[in-house]
């Protein structure tokens, strides 16, 4: 099945900054004087397409410097691309990573600042803020339903998870570009939380009432508020339930 955020389209979140939305987002982003590219993509196949859409929204702005929010295969794909035609540096957590402050790009236009957050998705996830346009690229952190973490889910990871959300949702972007899917806010943000937060709790009270897997599917089904969101009904929200009932019932997850 296609959903909506399947298919590309071009969204320009304000002059000069444009995000490439599909299954895998790229954005380019005139800084002034020069650009910065955030992510991009998987498949390599999409070079020109990409460097087409680029020159019509952006034409006469150099591409220099392309950071990732990780270093995973559908966030990387045409870094080489870049170098190549437009000799534009790399940047991410694993090949240059930033310090604990992070580091700023700054342009006559507008500011960046890419943040390390490491330690939900991968090790080297980093977020990148653009203040003046209230924008915040979140990479694989946010999924529309589904809980990012590739470690094991348990007290501590989720509480690791919460805490870093609460840092995500502390900027108040009013634009929130994730890694894949559809731009959305930070009240998407929030709703996970109030959504990840249900889950252990009713969850832990399933488990501990001994209701089956079909019992607790059906108590736990997709709230009605959320069946929009990208692929939540087609599998995001199942696989989120069986992990958490799969931690609860492991000893490994506290409601």
């Amino acid at each position: 099945m296609t959903e909506p955020g399947d298919v590309p389209k071009i969204v320009k979140v304000a002059d000069g900054f444009h995000v490439r939305q599909e299954i895998d987002n790229i954005a380019w982003i005139d800084m002034g004087g020069f650009a910065i590219v955030i992510d991009t993509l998987e498949h390599k196949s999409k070079e020109g397409e990409v460097f087409d859409a680029i020159a019509s929204t952006m034409p006469d702005v150099p591409v220099r410097t392309v950071i990732n929010t990780h270093t995973h295969y559908d966030h990387v794909g045409l870094n080489a691309a870049f170098q190549r035609r437009c000799g534009a540096e790399i940047i991410n957590q694993e090949t240059a990573p930033a310090g604990p402050e992070g580091r700023w790009v700054e342009g006559t236009r507008r500011r960046a600042h890419m943040l390390p957050m490491g330690g939900c998705h991968t090790a080297h996830d980093c977020i990148i803020h653009l203040p003046d346009d209230g924008a915040l690229f979140v990479g694989d952190l946010f999924g529309w339903g589904l809980i990012p973490l590739m470690s094991a889910l348990r007290t501590d990871s989720a509480e690791r998870l919460v805490a870093t959300y609460e840092r995500l949702i502390a900027y108040d972007a009013a634009t929130v570009i994730p890694g894949h899917g559809p731009l959305c806010t930070t009240g998407e943000l929030r709703r996970w939380m109030a959504y990840f937060g249900w889950l252990r709790t009713e969850a832990a009270a399933a488990c501990a009432d001994g209701l089956s897997d079909a019992e607790i599917a059906e108590q736990l089904a997709p709230p009605q508020d959320m069946h929009s969101w990208w692929r939540f009904l087609m599998w995001k929200h199942e696989d989120s339930r069986a992990k958490v009932v799969d931690a609860v019932r492991a000893g490994q997850l506290a409601g």
